[in-house]
């Protein structure tokens, strides 16, 4: 009797918690994007970032991935999406794949993907944003996928661009970074302002040919610390958080990080017409 009645909850709360997108990648003028991730089974840390993310009042989030710590565990979905759920319901959330997320079968039935695939695209804000699914670090793009990312890259060239990837190409650890030039050179190439990413447990930003590469993996998951050198890094702080990004009216895209106290860690400007540094911060 109780196996039944645990299979009939399970199967009530997975149609209660999955994540129903409806998916139009046609620009929709909003305010205020929250980007963040990496939380898997820090559950207490996790619940109070997400609750800070929901007083933000966000009109939409990306999930840089890693929302279970096993893959193959529904109970870790479950889990996410119960302490996520009033993120759904009242902005449009958009998730990454990770390493954590290897199992797709389950990933699939949890998120409603765009066009049932784990890469795609659409605009928000006058930006155009760009999902991939390369949560093997030691694994380059697939032909299929690359080829999907320089079409998209060429038909959106002159709107201003982001990127959303779980492994960072650039890092102070202690993973290595994604091993992918042709992404760097693609990203160079079409002047994407902003690739955010996840994996290595921090947040951390990197400058490589006036790109802003932001890792932000800091939802919950344990910190890791700085372990091998990255040149390009103009800060790193260990620490919870979430980044916020809005836009003036000049066009100018503005990150803020705060971390999971409320305090403000880093900030950085960016246009599509000059991409700068913006502000620096002290690395803890």
């Amino acid at each position: 009797i109780l196996l039944i009645i645990f299979i009939l909850l399970s199967i009530f709360l997975y149609f209660f918690t999955r994540h129903h997108l409806d998916f139009q990648p046609e620009n929709k003028d909003i305010d205020k994007i929250i980007i963040y991730g990496d939380v898997r089974s820090g559950y207490l840390t996790h619940i109070r970032i997400a609750d800070m993310i929901y007083q933000e009042k966000p009109d939409m989030v990306i999930f840089t991935g890693d929302i279970a710590s096993n893959s193959r565990n529904y109970i870790h979905y479950m889990q996410h999406t119960i302490f996520e759920k009033k993120l759904w319901d009242n902005a449009e959330y958009y998730p990454v794949r990770g390493n954590h997320e290897s199992t797709y079968w389950l990933y699939d039935a949890f998120f409603d993907l765009p066009n049932d695939m784990s890469y795609y695209s659409f605009d928000r804000m006058g930006m155009h944003f760009i999902v991939l699914d390369c949560w093997n670090v030691y694994a380059p793009l697939e032909k299929t996928q690359l080829e999907w990312l320089k079409n998209d890259l060429e038909a959106n060239k002159n709107k201003p661009i982001s990127v959303a990837m779980h492994v960072p190409l650039f890092t102070s650890g202690k993973y290595e970074p994604y091993n992918e030039p042709d992404l760097l050179e693609l990203f160079d190439k079409y002047n994407v302002m902003f690739v955010f990413s996840a994996h290595v447990h921090s947040y951390e930003r990197s400058i490589y040919k006036k790109t802003n590469y932001i890792v932000t993996a800091g939802g919950g998951a344990p910190l890791y610390p700085a372990s091998i050198e990255n040149k390009y890094k103009v800060c790193r702080v260990n620490d919870h958080h979430y980044c916020v990004m809005t836009r003036n009216d000049k066009d100018e895209y503005t990150i803020k990080v705060i971390d999971k106290d409320g305090s403000k860690i880093d900030e950085v400007t960016s246009s599509k017409a000059e991409i700068t540094a913006g502000k620096l911060c002290t690395d803890i």
